[in-house]
């Protein structure tokens, strides 16, 4: 997922291109992406805390900080038993009535529920086709700050996923408004620095950038979750892309890519 500089002017799109990278190379590397065994959901504690610190650090005081955790995996059912599993998911998730659809031409099953301080937490659950499902709850918050108690519930839904037969494994991004507003290229390089004050030795590995973004990914030595691209082990992006409704640098920190637009 090699972003250089391109043709300027296309921030939106190289952006939307760089989504769909992002979810094949996630979808891809569930139980593969490393040599790694799948993650004990307690195993987000540590690096959910260095997120949070890195976007304190990098984000301008008082701002929201929004927080978005995913936990992605698939599985092994379809049919009639997919359906009653996504339902039963669903329950012991807390969430609301599930509604089935087509997405895509696969059956899909959705479900939301309301969190504390204008938070959700979502669930869908695709069927693919091939004997397996493919399963995404995410927990999302619109400020952490005051978003009490994100960090459990996140956890909870990786014990529940595992004890429904899902091996899940778990991406977070978290977003606010940058601290430096100079062009995004210079927001950037202080952004690098405040991640390379609360990661270990964080060395960019690849990298995209244009008139109103930045962004580069990072191999972490002692970072377990990643993502293998371009003969790298990806455990970090960051991003700071300038609004051209606002003229404001948003920045955007991702374990180990960011899922989310920025």
């Amino acid at each position: 997922m090699k972003l250089r500089s391109g043709n300027k002017g296309q921030a939106k799109w190289m952006m939307a291109v760089a989504g769909l990278c992002v979810a094949a190379l996630l979808l891809a590397g569930f139980g593969g992406a490393h040599a790694e065994p799948a993650q004990k959901p307690a195993a987000l504690r540590t690096p959910l805390a260095q997120l949070v610190a890195a976007g304190e650090a990098a984000t301008q005081p008082g701002t929201p900080l929004r927080l978005v955790l995913k936990w992605q995996g698939t599985y092994a059912g379809q049919g009639e038993a997919a359906r009653q599993a996504a339902e039963a998911l669903a329950q012991r998730l807390g969430l609301g009535k599930v509604e089935a659809g087509a997405e895509d031409g696969h059956t899909a099953y959705r479900a939301v529920a309301a969190a504390g301080a204008g938070g959700k937490v979502s669930m869908f659950w695709s069927e693919l086709g091939n004997g397996a499902s493919y399963v995404i709850v995410t927990h999302e918050t619109a400020d952490w700050q005051r978003g009490g108690g994100f960090e459990a519930a996140a956890e909870a839904t990786g014990e529940t996923l595992q004890a429904a037969g899902i091996n899940a494994e778990w991406n977070a991004a978290l977003q606010g408004t940058a601290a430096t507003q100079d062009v995004p290229a210079a927001a950037m390089d202080a952004v690098e620095a405040q991640l390379a004050r609360v990661f270990n030795a964080p060395k960019a590995e690849e990298a995209y950038g244009d008139d109103t973004t930045a962004s580069r990914s990072y191999s972490v030595p002692d970072m377990k979750r990643t993502v293998a691209s371009g003969g790298h082990a990806l455990a970090l992006q960051a991003a700071v892309h300038r609004s051209s409704e606002t003229g404001v640098n948003r920045v955007t920190i991702g374990l180990p890519l960011i899922t989310i637009e920025y």
